[in-house]
């Protein structure tokens, strides 16, 4: 599925800058790090899902821009861009409402897990449940490779919001880290994690 995302601030019309032209996270037009949580939608919605290319990759920068409180720097995107195997956009009527983006990490014993570096939903999609559907396409992806052994993350300590998104989709908290964040208060996070079967 290909559409193109307006490169166009919703909340003031505004074009969302270029790579290269982001504002400090303090100037920025756009912040839901403070909004209220709404109350879950009774309506569902069609929902497709499309990989995340080299050909669409620029609207995975407007998404997190739009509906992230942190600017992601270039080495992020740098990174990302070679590893997009397991990441996934969310469509509603050729509409872009929502990705995840996951990287492949190999371990010391070559064994292979999924990091889930970013899930995002634009505002007037969320509760439908896309954010959860994102996660299950990775799952499925990972699964059907037969090479990944579990999905990992890192969520800041106060976001209770996405602790409890995981922990209903079977993810388990390991570990407590002091100080994992260097630009980020707190500083603190949970290391979690999901072992994942091969698909049959």
């Amino acid at each position: 599925v290909e559409t193109r995302l307006k490169m166009v601030d919703p909340v003031s019309g505004n074009k969302v800058p270029l790579p290269g032209e982001l504002p400090e996270p303090d100037k920025r037009v756009f912040d839901n790090s403070n909004v209220e949580k709404p109350q879950r939608r009774k309506t569902t919605i069609d929902i497709k899902f499309g990989d995340l290319t080299a050909k669409n990759f620029e609207q995975l920068r407007i998404l997190n821009y739009l509906t992230l409180p942190v600017i992601y720097s270039e080495n992020f995107y740098d990174m990302l861009k070679s590893m997009t195997r397991y990441s996934k956009f969310a469509y509603v009527k050729d509409v872009l409402v929502g990705a995840i983006s996951c990287k492949e990490d190999i371990k010391a014993d070559g064994t292979k897990e999924c990091y889930i570096m970013t899930i995002t939903v634009l505002k007037p999609y969320r509760r439908y449940g896309i954010a959860s559907k994102l996660l299950e396409q990775a799952m499925e992806d990972c699964m059907k490779a037969r090479e990944v052994s579990r999905m990992i993350l890192h969520v800041q300590s106060n976001n209770e919001q996405a602790l409890s998104f995981y922990k209903k989709n079977g993810f388990t908290v390991e570990e407590h880290l002091e100080n994992y964040y260097t630009d980020l208060t707190p500083s603190d996070c949970y290391f979690l994690s999901k072992t994942l079967s091969p698909a049959e």
